[in-house]
């Protein structure tokens, strides 16, 4: 079973969606809200959910535009949600703009969990990096760290381990919010499995989508006897949701027309389910 997280732009909230293939979503709670903010800014934008070893869900999510913090809950039946707070792993550098689309992988070097996100630092137009914290139980952090610097402005990165290196999706956030830019779209890259806070990067792909996406997510599915990847990014402008299939993560196609996913989805993230959630409707 998957589970695919995801906010509105009307209403800036957790939503919940599961599917049993990876194409066809169902909406939980009547396609309600699960769970809304009662911190910070009260925004929940860009949510990630992270299943640990122990069957409890650990939700993270963008508070709002200019915060130096990520938001925080933790829920066992992904109905009721507790511990509520804000982390405040930018705030010790204050002239930090932002703290955009947080998402959690396990480092297995480390032996930690690994929240990535992407900021700006200093003052002037935003210009992106991607940063990083661990924390083995989710309630003290190391501090922040610098973890990919290509040169150019990123956001949005998404992490899967793939056995001997991470692939890991951002976006290349250079270029304007208009048709036609030259970037504004998701590429892929390796990294290497080592000690410390910032992997070694190796083979940044081409664009592998179309400008003026973002947010991309990754999953594998079982079909046919074989293993598909598939990556659903945000057409963040005209809202809307592209979705993609590839063997090898090198060639990709256009699914769009296969993927059922809910009306009005931002920014979302899907994870398979570890364990069997009773009572979801």
């Amino acid at each position: 079973m998957y589970l695919f997280s995801y906010f509105k732009e009307e209403q800036e909230s957790l939503f919940l969606a599961l599917s049993e293939d990876g194409y066809t979503w169902r909406e939980l709670n009547d396609g309600s809200a699960v769970y809304s903010s009662s911190i910070g800014t009260g925004q929940i934008r860009d949510p990630f959910i992270w299943e640990d070893g122990q069957g409890a869900f650990h939700l993270i999510w963008t508070d709002g535009w200019r915060s130096r913090s990520i938001g925080y809950a933790r829920s066992t039946d992904l109905v009721h949600w507790e511990d509520e707070k804000l982390i405040p792993v930018m705030e010790h550098l204050p002239e930090t703009q932002n703290t955009w689309a947080p998402e959690i992988f396990f480092d297995t070097v480390a032996g930690s969990y690994r929240i990535v996100w992407s900021s700006t630092v200093g003052v002037g137009p935003r210009n992106h990096r991607i940063w990083s914290a661990t924390t083995t139980d989710f309630k003290t952090f190391t501090e922040a760290k610098l973890f990919f610097d290509p040169g150019y402005n990123v956001i949005d990165a998404n992490v899967t381990d793939i056995g001997d290196h991470y692939v890991m999706f951002f976006k290349d956030e250079r270029g304007a919010n208009e048709k036609g830019t030259e970037f504004k779209a998701i590429r892929l890259c390796y990294l290497t499995k080592q000690d410390g806070d910032r992997p070694e990067v190796e083979r940044i792909s081409h664009l592998i989508t179309p400008a003026l996406t973002e947010g991309p997510t990754l999953y594998a599915v079982e079909r046919d006897e074989s293993k598909e990847w598939i990556l659903l990014v945000d057409g963040f402008q005209e809202q809307y949701y592209c979705a993609y299939r590839s063997r090898d993560l090198e060639k990709w196609e256009s699914i769009g027309d296969e993927m059922r996913l809910p009306r009005g989805a931002r920014h979302g993230s899907v994870i398979r389910l570890r364990t069997s959630v009773a009572n979801l409707k």
